[in-house]
Parts: structure tokens; C-alpha cells; sequence
């Protein structure tokens, strides 16, 4: 007799606005002059934005979307994020800190760990750092090798959210000074994250023992409930109401 297979917890569908349409209204509400993305592929995000841009991929893919269209500048830097930071400084490319960041790079909780302190470093206090896929409603979608995800009984299937679930859990745990909105944008959530200090040098001094402390967590063992109710995501709504957002991002 066969071993039946182990339940799976899946969370309903996100019912909020689809993520590139909050990140439109995210530019709309906040209006940042100077804006950085991680992981662009064929531009729909990037095609958002109406500041000074930098865009940051190892791998553009052909445009599908206008980048350029209502941009003072966009700088495209095609290369790994960790070798960006390490040879550029986008703070002088841009004429001053990030106002806003949009991270979507390797889909890995160690490397968007190092992409995000490394942004924070180049953002002022009222700047906001917003991170993808992190918040599953499937664990099937968020194994570390991306060949194991196109499973067609998967919710999304073919997506691919990896296992950056695993950054917000660690930055509650490690930086409870930053404020952190999860918000129920489809299909795999979307998290602001403000009140940044570019001074902190504690993500890379416990960079290693967080690592350590979450590279074997699955989200099925996890629990996908238990990652929902910790990062306890709100309506999109609030992203049309630009003066309850920066109130409930900086107080």
C-alpha cells in the first residue's frame, strides 16, 4: 500500500490589487525622485516608474514594456546584485539616496538578505525598501531549486517564489526598528519596509548566523498560516489612501 501523500497547507489567493499595480500606486503615493530595482527580466515593473531609475539584472531579457518612457535617467547595470553594489555607488549615480527600492533579484533568502542590507546602506530614514514573493500561499512554489517548482498541482502553476518567505521572518526577529507592511497582492504578496537606518551594520554582522539559523526551514513544515499570521497582510487599499500609507509607514 502506498504512502499517502503529506497535506499540503495552502492559504487562499491573495484578493488584492496585482503587484504591478501597487507598485504604480506605490510610485503615485510616495512620488520618490530616485528609485532602484533588483531583478528586472522583461521590464514590467521597471516600466512603473517615472524617477531617476537604476535597473540591475544579470540577465535583460527583451523589453516588453516601455523603461523608459517619463524617466529623467535610468542607468542599466547588467550584473549580479552583489557585484553592483561592490563596484557602483548608486547614491552618486543618482545624485543622492534611494528614495524607493524594488527587490525581485535571485529568489533566495541569503541573497535578498545582502540585497537588502546593501540597499538599505544607500537609502535615507524616510525611504522604502519593497521586497516580492515573499509571502506564498503554496509551499510548493518555494523550494531553493528553481527546476522543482513547475508542478501542475501547484496553485500557481510554474511560478516560482523560492525561499525568500524566510527574510521578513528574520528581519522581525533581528531588526524590530524597521516598520514592515505585508500586503495581500497577487499572486505572492508584496512588503514595504521603512524607518531604514543606512547606518546599521547588524544584517552583516549577524549575517552568517542568520543564514544558518533558516537555510534548512521549509514553509510546509513552517507553516504557511503561521507565516501569514506573523507577517498579518493588509489590503491594497491602502495603498490608494497616500496620506494613511506614509502614516502607517513613518508614524
Amino acid at each position: 500500500m502506498s504512502e499517502a501523500a503529506p497535506r499540503v497547507e495552502v492559504m487562499p489567493f491573495h484578493a488584492g490589487a496585482e503587484y504591478v499595480d501597487c507598485l504604480s500606486k506605490l510610485h503615485a503615493a510616495l512620488e520618490p525622485a530616485r528609485y532602484l530595482e533588483i531583478g528586472v527580466w522583461k521590464g514590467e515593473s521597471l516600466a512603473r516608474a517615472r524617477a531617476a531609475s537604476i535597473a540591475v539584472d544579470p540577465n535583460f531579457q527583451q523589453p516588453e514594456f516601455d523603461v523608459l518612457s517619463g524617466k529623467p535617467e535610468c542607468h542599466f547595470f547588467q550584473c549580479e546584485s552583489d557585484g553592483f553594489f561592490a563596484r557602483h555607488d548608486p547614491v552618486a549615480i543618482l545624485g543622492g539616496p534611494v528614495d524607493l527600492a524594488f527587490l525581485d533579484g535571485m529568489h533566495r533568502f541569503e541573497f535578498l538578505l545582502r540585497d537588502f542590507a546593501n540597499t538599505e546602506r544607500v537609502c535615507h530614514p524616510r525611504s522604502v525598501i519593497v521586497l516580492h514573493d515573499c509571502l506564498p500561499v503554496d509551499p510548493r512554489i518555494t523550494n531553493r531549486d528553481q527546476a522543482e517548482q513547475f508542478r501542475a498541482e501547484a496553485v500557481v502553476p510554474g511560478w516560482w517564489a523560492g525561499d525568500v518567505w524566510k527574510l521578513p521572518v528574520l528581519l522581525k526577529r533581528n531588526r524590530p526598528d524597521l516598520t514592515m507592511i505585508a500586503f495581500d497582492a497577487p499572486p505572492t504578496g508584496l512588503i514595504l519596509i521603512a524607518r531604514l537606518d543606512p547606518a546599521s551594520r547588524s544584517l552583516n554582522e549577524r549575517y552568517a548566523a542568520m543564514v544558518e539559523s533558516m537555510m534548512t526551514a521549509d514553509l510546509a513544515d513552517f507553516g504557511t498560516a503561521r507565516l501569514f499570521d506573523e507577517l498579518a497582510p493588509r489590503s491594497t487599499a491602502l495603498l490608494d489612501d497616500p496620506a494613511a500609507l506614509r502614516a502607517a509607514l513613518f508614524g
